[in-house]
């Protein structure tokens, strides 16, 4: 270890996985050591080759940093680089079961490249023991190492908040475990230098994984209070986003909004949280209950666009044509996983001769293999449609004259 402390401002560093998460961390550490970039997706490898980035993860500015880095397929080329971090992704299944098989596969393939001396560091939202329990076992058994003699692991679980330009990858604070302590302090020296962030030490990898899991998990019993709330003031009679501006003026109130809860985080983190707890014998009936809440409003809204259309729009329900605003799931980002207006719109066609959706963020595309859900992306008239329902609140929709808006229908 002495060697690798001695070294550690010499780091070759590994990004595997260029997504959402990966890439900003390639852009970044690209400024202080030797980089290389890592997708098995080859077409992803030629796009950035190409310095362009489909899936707006980074800014213009920070792609320009890839000129000199090594972008690869190739697992081999992974081998001379000290410190490999995985950024690999963690859905759910159609049942919402945790998806963790791509995590394996990575771990697979480096314990047939790893070398002496070398750490990997996770940075994938996982249950809690995940990286001890299931990502170290394969890396020794593939590679014949044993972890702290002759390579190491750290975890710093990631803080990305898509088309967030306020809170980036180089100004939130940066959890981060390790295996030992000696490991710690150099991937704490790494991330300092390479992100420029402060470094929040977690005493160990479990504790690092369930403080992720915990952040978007009370975020979602969060957000399914709001939506619960919501209901309860439309029994009022009064607007819950004015009630809501009433009670933020108080220093200890969360402001958080009704809606629909999409998203590669909040909608999937806690069903990692629930399938661990389960496998312990514990229920968490607070956070299945959130869930539950949020799972719901999806048929609400559907539900209640039906309503609207029918008390202010003049005509047969069955023969109308509807027009969706927004695919993403959220404004102003083309982030679509896990993006709940598709089920939304799957609800509407129940109903409707013609539910259409215009969002010209997204990848038509890649909207279409995905949801089997034509998106167009390019401006056209509306005026053929009887409704036009605004789901998601992109700043290019402001000019657009709109049926019903989301706020009315939570």
């Amino acid at each position: 270890m002495d060697t690798q402390n001695a070294n550690k401002y010499h780091e070759k560093v590994a990004v595997i996985g260029l997504g959402y998460v990966g890439l900003p961390l390639l852009c970044h550490f690209a400024e202080t050591y030797p980089t290389c970039g890592f997708d098995i997706d080859k077409s992803r490898i030629r796009q950035l080759k190409n310095s362009e980035d489909a899936k707006d993860c980074v800014s213009k500015s920070l792609l320009r940093r890839l000129e000199n880095v090594e972008l690869t397929s190739d697992w081999n080329e992974l081998k001379n680089y000290s410190v490999l971090i995985v950024a690999a992704p963690t859905p759910v299944d159609k049942d919402n079961i945790p998806d963790i098989q791509a995590l394996k596969e990575i771990c697979d393939n480096i314990g047939h490249i790893i070398s002496k001396g070398t750490s990997v560091v996770f940075e994938s939202t996982v249950a809690p023991g995940t990286t001890e329990e299931v990502c170290i076992p394969i890396l020794e058994e593939e590679s014949g190492l044993k972890v702290n003699i002759d390579f190491f692991v750290g975890y710093s679980p990631e803080r990305i908040n898509v088309g967030d330009s306020q809170h980036s990858i180089n100004t939130v604070p940066k959890i981060l475990a390790a295996s030992n302590a000696d490991t710690l302090l150099h991937l704490t020296s790494l991330y300092e230098r390479g992100l420029g962030c402060q470094i929040v030490p977690a005493p160990s990898i479990k504790v690092a994984e369930a403080a992720k899991l915990y952040e978007n998990v009370q975020r979602d019993v969060l957000i399914a209070l709001a939506n619960q709330y919501s209901e309860y003031c439309n029994v009022e009679g009064i607007d819950i986003q004015e009630v809501t501006e009433c009670a933020s003026t108080k220093w200890n109130f969360a402001k958080v909004h009704p809606g629909l809860v999409g998203g590669h985080c909040i909608g999937v983190d806690p069903y990692y949280l629930l399938a661990r707890s389960s496998s312990k014998g514990l229920q968490l009936p607070l956070v299945t209950v959130a869930r539950n809440i949020n799972e719901r409003v999806v048929k609400k809204v559907a539900e209640n666009i039906v309503k609207r259309l029918a008390d202010i729009v003049k005509g047969d329900l069955p023969t109308m044509k509807i027009l969706i605003l927004g695919f993403s799931y959220k404004a102003d980002c083309k982030d679509i996983r896990n993006t709940k207006v598709s089920d939304v719109i799957t609800e509407l066609e129940k109903h409707f001769k013609q539910v259409d959706c215009f969002d010209p963020y997204v990848d038509a595309d890649k909207a279409f293999n995905e949801y089997g859900i034509t998106v167009k992306t390019e401006m056209f008239s509306i005026d053929d449609y009887d409704a036009v329902v605004e789901l998601v609140p992109h700043k290019c929709f402001n000019g657009i004259n709109k049926t019903i808006s989301i706020n009315e229908l939570l």
